[in-house]
């Protein structure tokens, strides 16, 4: 503060306004006076995309001979609606809208007994002693403030359940600690639920405020300043948390990409200078996509940031000249990032009746990775739209592992994800269907997995809790847009009419035009366990009997086994005779 006399007003500044809202209270020399307190350190956390905002952090964590406040704290459950699934509800209906609770945490006040443990020090303008302050709230920094605040909230919202039920589920369910994300189908809808949120929380001490709309009848009627964007941040008031996040341009309603504020370094993204490992992991790690939208273009950099690995480089050490020209690809690429638009809202056609929808996952596998990506289908009659839910992506591990089983990896991947989708959206799914172009798959999922090997029978036997086998559609690796996640032979489409951002041209069709398998096959020798090998079903290669062979006669296993093999060789050479001759 006094190298920064600037910051040093501001803290000061922020100080006097707590004192003045009652969050921090200046305690007298006889109340100084006791044993049981606690003292905690302050500092401050400045977000670089809000310029000008500084945020005081209580630094619960330190400690002093081994001990913290935050050590003698419960964490407490975690009550907080998942981000991806606020985010998910918030693309579901034609009007958005969207708001935060003015400091959440400071509404929440610590009982008179505890309040001394939450004591801080603080030097005013000219003193040459540091007065002691209390604060009389929940702070940033402790450990149960996000399950206690979160609690309240819910607790204080469940009491108007019958009057404003509407309001309470989305006070409940969507609002990602203290920003609300909804959706509605109408604006009078929209005012509405936004007038209701706001009695209710008033209801419990919190004031959510700063209305965004992309309609500007909902605004005008909230009697807010039109945005043109609003951060759907990863941002949870904690000095730890990444100030990355996602971007929700009101006026034509999409997502948008940014790169954050936060990595500086504009000549290793001009190409001018070559990057570190460390730097390259940075900057992939600035792309805040949840939903994996970008997935198609993020894949990319997770496959090379591995074919970093495997170099050798260090992290400080300058990457070497192979995948430098990846690298140099990819940034290439960065400004068709940012110019993509995603629309925000599921349903983009002019549909008269409120749609059916469908959810299609594709699945797909290359020696470098595996993907599963979702495909809302909206139907209503002749007309059908087709709007991308979102991508899982996973790099190929170190150690080499076969393409059938990559393939398996990613049909465990899109089955999770289609019941992370079933879970987190309010609309009705009427029929989920799963598309791989991996006929061997398909042949494990139809036939018994405990024929075959623990890797093949464990995720085969997952798939099938999460799925239905008859929702296991087979498509052409031509028409698999999870390919797009998965090769990258080509320069990627960034277009809004690209098959990425719309799915395949063949979902907009009837489903009798759909792709179908020529060739059904039941069963795969493919990773069959050892006693089953060479056998199909009960029947036996020599045919309807079985080879009957008494180990007992044996003095030994590998007597045994070699003996049963020259069997089964026979069996097999006879077979093969006796098929050509017919």
């Amino acid at each position: 503060m006094l190298r920064n006399p600037d910051l040093g007003c501001t803290l000061q500044s922020k100080i006097e306004d707590y004192v003045a809202k009652g969050y921090a209270r200046k305690l007298n020399p006889c109340e100084v006076e006791t044993k049981k307190c606690w003292y905690l350190p302050i500092f401050p956390v400045i977000n670089l995309n809000k310029p000008g905002k500084i945020r005081l952090v209580w630094d619960a964590a330190a400690k002093v001979d081994g001990v913290s406040l935050n050590s003698m704290l419960l964490k407490g459950p975690d009550h907080l609606t998942p981000m991806v699934s606020a985010i998910r509800k918030f693309r579901q209906r034609k009007v958005a809208i969207g708001g935060d609770i003015a400091e959440m945490y400071h509404q929440v006040r610590i009982r008179a007994e505890d309040q001394n443990y939450q004591r801080f020090l603080w030097f005013e303008p000219g003193a040459l002693k540091p007065s002691v302050y209390v604060m009389l709230v929940m702070t940033f920094g402790s450990t149960c403030s996000p399950s206690c605040a979160e609690c309240i909230k819910n607790l204080n919202a469940k009491e108007f359940q019958d009057r404003f039920s509407r309001a309470v589920q989305s006070i409940l369910h969507n609002h990602y600690v203290d920003d609300m994300l909804d959706s509605v189908d109408s604006e009078d809808e929209a005012i509405q639920l936004a007038r209701d949120v706001h009695y209710v929380h008033s209801q419990g001490g919190f004031q959510i405020r700063n209305w965004v709309s992309n309609s500007k009848t909902v605004l005008s009627a909230l009697n807010t300043k039109s945005v043109d964007t609003i951060n759907l941040s990863s941002e949870r008031e904690l000095a730890t948390e990444k100030v990355l996040g996602m971007w929700w341009s009101t006026s034509d309603d999409s997502f948008v990409f940014k790169i954050s504020n936060r990595y500086k370094n504009e000549d290793v993204l001009r190409g001018e200078k070559r990057p570190t490992k460390r730097e390259v992991l940075s900057l992939l790690m600035t792309i805040f996509d949840p939903l994996g939208l970008l997935a198609f273009y993020v894949m990319y950099t997770k496959i090379f940031f591995q074919e970093i690995w495997r170099s050798g480089c260090s992290w400080d050490e300058f990457i070497h000249d192979k995948e430098y020209s990846k690298w140099l690809h990819w940034i290439r690429l960065l400004p068709e990032v940012t110019a993509m638009k995603i629309p925000r809202c599921y349903v983009r056609a002019d549909f008269k009746h409120f749609p059916e929808f469908e959810i299609h996952t594709f699945v797909d596998a290359s020696e470098d990775g595996y993907a599963a990506v979702s495909y809302l289908r909206s139907t209503d009659g002749d007309l059908v739209d087709c709007v991308l839910l979102g991508c899982k992506t996973r790099v190929a591990p170190i150690k080499l592992m076969s393409i059938p089983r990559l393939e398996l990896q990613a049909a465990v991947i899109g089955a999770r994800l289609a019941k992370s989708l079933l879970a987190t959206h309010s609309i009705q799914i009427s029929k989920l269907t799963f598309w791989s172009d991996s006929r061997t798959v398909l042949s494990w999922l139809r036939s018994d997995h405990r024929r075959y090997k623990q890797f093949v029978a464990f995720r085969i036997s997952e798939i099938l809790e999460l799925t239905e086998l008859s929702d296991w559609r087979w498509i052409p690796t031509s028409e698999n847009v999870a390919d797009e996640a998965t090769k990258w032979q080509r320069i990627p489409d960034f277009s809004n009419d690209s098959r990425w951002l719309n799915g395949p041209s063949f979902l907009k069709l009837n489903s009798s035009d759909w792709p179908k398998e020529d060739y059904k096959s039941k069963t795969t020798d493919e990773e069959l366990r050892a006693q089953y090998m060479g056998y199909h079903g009960k029947e036996s290669l020599a045919g309807e009997c079985s080879i009957a062979i008494e180990p007992e006669r044996f003095f030994s296993w590998k007597a045994l086994l070699k003996v049963m093999s020259k069997v089964i060789n026979y069996a097999r050479f006879w077979k093969e005779r006796v098929f050509e001759e017919k």
